[in-house]
């Protein structure tokens, strides 16, 4: 991946450009045995790259805090995984030790998976804590997420508002890619999760139909399945 091609794509001001291999040895102390066992078994070797910080120094756009969370700066990273199923429990120690809104974009070989978060603030240290990870589909070519993913589409309000667009973003390329529906998308709304859902647990209710001996049963859960399937069809169908 040629990581300056990809900040320019996705229109990232030079100003925020950073493009160097974090330090991991002078952070590990400040990991746990579980945490170092997680980064030394699935990240490759000096592959935690920072590609680039937005913060109000380098942009102009307005930190953000409530009583809720805390907006200073966000930090964009590239991480090489040994193996891509990794990402989420590699992006959570990542997220352990540093203290800012995380953009991590995992790659293992050809493939590659945006993985974000939304935040709470903790009541006694005020540093954010994970409230809901965001792992898009790795079968989303970089090429389009870097034609549909803009800097300059981003909500510039403050630094809360353009981390929450770039996730936004992301789920509206997901959701056109995987279900056909080309619309805006709201955290506070997300279509893409209610067809996700509906994936899974049509996904379960099929692998335990296969798996059931008795016809009977068998046949209820086939039924289960076909009224969630008519249940997507049905959402799909109404926005496009």
């Amino acid at each position: 991946m040629n990581e300056e091609r990809l900040l320019k794509l996705i229109q990232l001001p030079k100003s925020t450009h950073v493009l160097r291999t974090f330090p991991y040895n002078k952070i590990e102390p400040q990991l746990n045995t579980a945490q170092k066992k997680i980064i030394s078994e699935h990240v490759v070797s000096r592959g935690i790259r920072l590609l680039a910080i937005i913060s109000s120094n380098n942009t102009n756009i307005p930190k953000f805090e409530d009583e809720t969370v805390r907006f200073e700066e966000i930090h964009f990273y590239s991480i090489q995984l040994q193996n891509l199923k990794k990402s989420i429990d590699v992006y959570k120690v990542v997220a352990q030790i540093i203290p800012y809104p995380l953009v991590i974009l995992f790659i293992d070989g050809e493939q590659m998976r945006w993985v974000m978060a939304t935040h709470r603030k903790q009541k006694q240290t005020h540093l954010l804590s994970i409230d809901q990870t965001f792992e898009f589909d790795e079968t989303i070519s970089l090429d389009l997420s870097e034609n549909n993913l803009k800097f300059t589409m981003m909500d510039n309000l403050n630094i809360k508002a353009v981390y929450h667009s770039w996730i936004e973003q992301l789920l509206q390329i997901e959701l056109n890619f995987k279900y056909g529906i080309y619309r805006n998308i709201k955290l506070e709304n997300n279509l893409l999760q209610q067809l996700k859902d509906l994936d899974r647990q049509i996904e379960q209710l099929v692998s335990q139909a296969k798996r059931e001996k008795q016809m009977n049963k068998r046949i209820s859960l086939q039924v289960e399945a076909n009224k969630l399937k008519s249940v997507k069809q049905a959402l799909i169908e109404k926005e496009q």
